[in-house]
């Protein structure tokens, strides 16, 4: 194909990452309902008409930005997965770049998602969000199970699904608003344990004491 009848599909996919990555910022800033199209239109230097050549209309390019952002994720935990490394590293690397890639507000995100959009929009980002990250990291639960690391339903665990929305639940208190300035808890040595150390000892070893061989009911039971 001569280079003169490629330029144009190139400039297009260019103009189109441009407004993606320009509707991106402003709808993680502001939130979806106060950002129009016009506006985008204009950070991009591009006419209304010239943004509907490449989207439909709002929604349509506020679950292109979506599904974008969950692709480079599931590229990055598919990543993280295929490392030969511990199932707890693994999963403590997935919450080091869940949270270090957290630039937006979640809240106003999962609002916008579920309040903001139609059925069949909601319904594409949530399969789109299985996808890119509830998938990859049931793996790692699944390989958990399969190892002996972590317990099987049929003796008191659960499957990898429940565990990775578990697992899920406990990140996004640190992906909400109003736990984005954690500060680490210390450990008597004065050593930080940060929100990886956290979440995953919590799903892998629990809260109890290593040395806890009876419930408290049961103790006062036999006193």
């Amino acid at each position: 194909m001569p280079r003169g009848q490629r330029r144009p599909i190139i400039q297009e996919e260019e103009t189109r990452n441009t407004i993606l990555r320009a509707a991106e910022e402003l709808f993680m800033q502001h939130g979806y309902r106060a950002v129009s199209t016009r506006q985008i239109a204009d950070v991009c230097g591009l006419t209304q008409p010239a943004l509907y050549h490449y989207f439909s209309d709002k929604q349509d390019l506020y679950v292109a930005v979506m599904k974008a952002s969950l692709v480079q994720t599931q590229s990055a935990l598919e990543r993280i997965v295929r490392r030969a490394e511990s199932v707890e590293e693994r999963l403590k690397r997935v919450v080091r770049y869940l949270l270090g890639h957290a630039e937006h507000d979640h809240t106003l995100m999962i609002h916008d998602i579920r309040q903001e959009l139609c059925a069949e929009s909601r319904s594409v980002l949530d399969a789109a969000f299985v996808d890119g990250m509830i998938t990859p990291i049931r793996s790692l639960f699944e390989e958990g199970i399969q190892q002996g690391v972590l317990l099987p339903p049929q003796q008191s665990g659960v499957d990898a699904t429940t565990a990775t929305h578990l697992f899920m639940s406990m990140l996004s208190r640190f992906l909400s608003q109003e736990m984005q300035h954690f500060s680490p808890v210390q450990r008597a040595t004065g050593e930080k344990v940060h929100a990886e150390e956290v979440i995953v000892h919590i799903m892998l070893h629990g809260l109890a004491t290593t040395n806890t061989t009876s419930s408290p009911t049961t103790t006062r039971a036999q006193s």
